[in-house]
Parts: structure tokens; sequence; C-alpha cells
């Protein structure tokens, strides 16, 4: 269904960025809303194709998706888009030449988190399920609004090889973040995925304990399991919907400011004509990975249903853009969190798998928190709570 934004959505300031190393795609206003049937995959996969090639709209279709797919997503045509492209594309834009914050504010320490991690070992070892991430959150307030275009600018600064993200949501907030991980890219059907899983904190003013930690990373079974799951997974989608299927027999290392992941590129073709329907199609197969989520998926749902105390909302899904043609690319909206007025609420997951530790764990969520934490802390910092 096509659905024309009102004329009150047209006047709202929504603003979209997305912005990689190689280009920033802005979009303002709303032209039109994606509006399926259901928010099944095939449903939004056509609801999509029929706005951008019956719809009257050159796109592209831009937006977010959530963790649970069964609920809406925010996906729509901006009234007005520009691209930027060119080296260093993520850019400043909005910053104001500060660096960020050199350690993340204290943020309070999480029993509870630790105890979740405890209860979901016990349930992988009982052969329940293999892997499971869990989630915790944290609030940031200041003493005025945060500056959104700021933030933005602040993490494209800190974080120039992620994905720069900012998706505006109504009255629940901002979502914004620097996502390091890339769920699908589709160029001319070229496909490409680039799961992240297995993990450690880096040290980043220690190159020499830098290798160390690289060396141990990908020596470790733990964290090679962890990855596995997820590179399997990718790989059994990308052989439903592609051809010419690579998935690399080893991982390598991909290091954000503050973190050492194992990533793996997966690659393929889609095999018919290129089509936003087959972009979107593929995108909710894969979603949510075992990244996010945990394998099997139906168990590890459960479990977080079971053992985290909030709604994850927009948080670990997908953020990105489709045009008419079937190119588009979409990243986890990871290392960031919503921001409403004065509020910030930071959003830090951690895959839990046989031998996981609690307080292990719970430092790792502390470190992904610092992503988001230290650009916010460059504004007026008044409390922290959980």
């Amino acid at each position: 269904m096509v659905v024309p934004a009102s004329a009150d959505t047209r006047e709202d300031a929504a603003t979209f960025v997305f912005s990689t190393p190689e280009y920033r795609l802005t979009g303002h206003g709303v032209r039109a809303v994606v509006a399926p049937r259901t928010w099944g995959g095939a449903d939004v996969a056509a609801a999509v194709e029929e706005l951008l090639h019956r719809g009257g709209h050159e796109g592209p279709v831009v937006g977010c998706i959530p963790f649970d797919t069964s609920r809406p997503a925010v996906l729509y045509v901006p009234e007005d888009v520009t691209w930027r492209h060119g080296a260093g594309a993520t850019g400043t834009d909005g910053s104001d030449g500060s660096a960020p914050a050199a350690s993340s504010p204290p943020l309070p320490d999480s029993p509870g988190y630790r105890e979740a991690v405890r209860r979901a070992v016990e349930r992988i070892d009982a052969g329940e399920l293999e892997k499971v991430v869990l989630a915790r959150t944290a609030v940031l307030e200041a003493d005025r609004p945060f500056d959104i275009d700021r933030l933005v600018g602040d993490l494209g600064a800190a974080n120039p090889h992620a994905y720069i993200y900012r998706t505006d949501l109504g009255d629940v907030g901002t979502l914004v973040g620097a996502s390091p991980e890339l769920v699908l890219r589709s160029r001319k059907g070229a496909v490409t995925s680039f799961p992240l899983a297995g993990s450690v904190p880096r040290d980043h003013g220690n190159p020499e304990l830098d290798r160390e930690l690289t060396r141990r990373l990908l020596a470790s079974p733990k964290d090679r399991a962890e990855h596995g799951h997820v590179v399997h997974q990718v790989g059994e989608v990308f052989r439903r919907h592609a051809e010419n299927v690579v998935v690399p027999e080893e991982p390598g290392v991909v290091a954000t400011p503050v973190i050492l992941h194992l990533g793996s590129r997966v690659t393929g073709r889609l095999p018919g004509p290129n089509s936003p329907a087959a972009l979107m199609e593929m995108l909710y197969d894969l979603h949510p990975t075992p990244a996010v989520c945990g394998w099997p998926t139906p168990a590890a749902r459960a479990v977080i249903d079971d053992l985290e105390d909030f709604d994850r909302g927009m948080y670990s899904g997908l953020v990105g853009w489709v045009d008419a043609e079937g190119n588009g690319e979409w990243a986890l909206s990871l290392r960031g969190g919503v921001v409403t007025g004065e509020r910030a609420r930071l959003f830090a997951g951690a895959g839990i798998v046989s031998g996981s530790v609690p307080e292990d764990e719970h430092r790792e969520t502390a470190t992904k928190f610092a992503t988001f934490a230290r650009v916010l802390q460059n504004q007026q910092r008044r409390t922290v709570t959980v």
C-alpha cells in the first residue's frame, strides 16, 4: 500500500542520516510511508516495491526495523534527499570540533545483568540453546536537551569507519549511534554481509597489548564458537537467496575504538533482476542474526523475553536504505541509544555461550556503552541511572 504523508507529517522536521566512509545519505521530511498489510518480510518487501515502482516516488526508502520484526518498522521516502560521496563521508557535520571524552562517564553496576548471564549459562549448559545475546540499558541525563546534530557529528569524528545513523522516532525520541556491523549491502545485485561476533575490549593506547589481544581472540575456542554460529546462519540465508556464495573458513579481526571483534565477510549475487523486494526479503530473512539474538533463534528469543527487563524497541534492529534499483545498505542499530530531550537511554549487549563469565560479559557491555557515552559526555551531564 502506498500512503502519502499527511500535511502535518510533510512539514515535520523528521531527519534521517546514514553515513559511511564512502558516502553520507541525509533525508528531511516525509513524502510517503511504507504501509504493508502485515509486518512480515514478504509483505514489507512488496510494500517497498510498490512505493518505489508504482507509487511515483524516486526514493530511496529509508528508516529502521525493530529487533522484533513482527512489530512496526519506520520506513518512508523522505521529502528531500541529499547524497555526499567521497573519502571520509562519515564526516563531522554538527561537531563543534572538540574531541570526545577520553573516558566514558561512570555507569552504575548491574548485579541483575550478571545474574541474568548466570541463568542464561545454566540454560545453555542444560541443552536448551547454544547462544543468547543479553542486553542491558543505562540512562544519562543532561541539564539541557541534547544537541542531536552535534551527537551525530561527534560520533562520526570518533568512529570514522562506522555506520553513523540517526532516525527520528516521533514521540519515542531519536535513534542515534555508530554501528560497526553491516547486515546486508546490495550493489547491482552483488550482496555482502559482514557479521561480527566474539569480542574482547581493547587497549587503544597500547599497540603491543592490542596485538596480544588479537592473537588471543583468534585462538579463543569460546569466541570462535560464538562467531561460528553467526556465520553459519548468515551463510544459510545467503544460499537461499543468492548464487556464488562465499563464506570464509577463518575469521579476521575488526577493531573499533573500544573493542576487537571476530568478523567474516560473506558474499554472493542475487540470481534474478535486481529489485527492492529481493533485497528486503533477504534482509528480513537474515534478521535477527545470532549476533543480536542467539541460536537456535526461537529458544534464544524465549530466553531474552524471560531474562531482559526492558523493551529493545529499535535497539539491535536494522537501520539503512533501499532504492528503486534494489541497491541498499543496512547496518545493525548498535553502539547508540534513544535520545529524548535531555535524556539518553543507552543499550549494549553481549553474546552468552557455555563458559561465559558474568563479570566478563558485564565488563564487555560497559565497554560497548562507551562508544555513545563518551560523545554524550561532551554535552553537560547531570546523572546516570539504570
